[in-house]
């Protein structure tokens, strides 16, 4: 990853597109049991201006990483900007510390949205469980795909496109590189 110039122009993808990274959590590609990327099509195509200019590519690895090595992992996971963690992964894997520094590491702007999809009478035990876990401004807790999909969209639109934010794409971008250079 380096450094966007100030100056950056995002054309259409065929000249440089700017790539969204999103990070999934998850047993599986699913969220509230449809596909994530079914979920992400349908979101960009809602987005003005969006079209292919940005490509949103879902990593599905992101428990495994944490799994196998918790301190190179949060490396991987600074470089997208979008995570998509399923609660599960944090309240039942043994990662919550884990998750609580990889979280605490993220750079403003970006966004991590924990999604709920238990009975509406556990949803109070969960959050509870998760708010010790995730004490970050940066973390939305999620209980529909209706909700979920309106804070992906929200995001992508006014945060991580560079047609309506450029300068917060190349201040992202700038924050996560001089994370990863203090790490090297």
């Amino acid at each position: 990853m380096k450094k966007y110039a100030e100056d950056q122009e995002f054309g259409p993808p065929d000249n440089k597109p700017h790539n969204e990274g999103i990070l999934l959590f998850s047993d599986s590609k699913t969220c509230y049991g449809e596909d994530l990327s079914s979920i992400l099509s349908d979101i960009t195509s809602e987005i003005s201006g969006y079209n292919e200019t940005i490509v949103a590519d879902p990593h599905g690895e992101g428990l495994d990483l944490m799994k196998d090595d918790p301190i190179e992992a949060e490396t991987i996971f600074l470089k997208n900007s979008l995570w998509l963690i399923h609660y599960e992964c944090i309240t039942e894997n043994g990662l919550k510390d884990d998750f609580r520094s990889a979280i605490q590491a993220t750079p403003p702007r970006t966004q991590v949205c924990i999604w709920i999809d238990t009975p509406e009478a556990k949803h109070d035990d969960i959050e509870d469980d998760l708010d010790k876990i995730t004490d970050s401004q940066n973390v939305y807790t999620v209980k529909s795909k209706n909700v979920l999909k309106t804070n992906i969209k929200l995001y992508l639109d006014l945060h991580a496109n560079p047609k309506r934010g450029k300068e917060e794409v190349i201040e992202w971008n700038h924050t996560v590189c001089d994370l990863l250079n203090a790490r090297s």
